[in-house]
């Protein structure tokens, strides 16, 4: 649900793809609203005419739970306001437009919508983690070593095995980007389709 009244707050959010891949796929976004107006940030495919292959977007005055670029169920992973979303967003505008992938776009393994907003989450410290069937928020190039986007691990990364540990994220296991492994956060086994246990952040 939208924070109501006008002031500072960020929202990260998502949406499921269309049947068949709905349960394995999802899109996500970051959007905040300063001075009451929203603005959203997300990848997208692709850049239709634009020079360059620009995949970031910026949308501003728009609903920010929108099912634009999913489509499908839309669901919001984590809110905040005050003066910690005014620093997220501050950083969110400085640093979108550095991502270091907006010439490049693939599904499989990535980069794709779930590497930018996963690597923005890092960029500007923002403590949440994208649902399991976000495939390509694991995504670290050929090698890549980095702190989990919830802030309390580490994830090792390839795009054919990988390795995320964490206090809260528990120990999951990465093959062809489909997870496997134990979250502890809310509790659950995590599979390539979903979680068996506590629902998904």
């Amino acid at each position: 649900e939208t924070p109501s009244g006008d002031g500072p707050a960020l929202i990260v959010g998502s949406a499921s793809l269309p049947p068949p891949i709905n349960d394995l796929a999802r899109h996500p976004w970051v959007a905040f609203r300063r001075d009451g107006v929203w603005e959203r940030w997300e990848v997208m495919c692709c850049a239709d005419g634009r020079p360059g292959l620009d995949t970031v977007e910026r949308w501003s005055d728009a609903d920010p739970l929108s099912e634009h670029g999913g489509g499908g169920d839309v669901r919001v992973h984590a809110v905040f306001t005050g003066a910690e979303a005014v620093r997220m967003s501050d950083c969110v505008q400085r640093e979108a437009p550095q991502y270091p992938h907006r010439h490049t776009y693939l599904v499989w393994p990535g980069p794709n919508s779930n590497t930018f907003v996963d690597w923005l989450l890092r960029r500007c410290d923002i403590p949440v983690d994208l649902p399991v069937a976000s495939i390509g928020k694991d995504y670290r190039g050929g090698f890549g070593v980095s702190e989990t986007s919830g802030g309390t691990g580490f994830q090792i990364e390839t795009p054919i095995v990988g390795l995320r540990l964490g206090a809260s994220e528990g120990l999951v296991l990465h093959f062809f980007t489909f997870s496997i492994g134990l979250d502890v956060w809310p509790p659950a086994l995590i599979l390539p389709a979903g979680r068996v246990g506590f629902a998904d952040r």
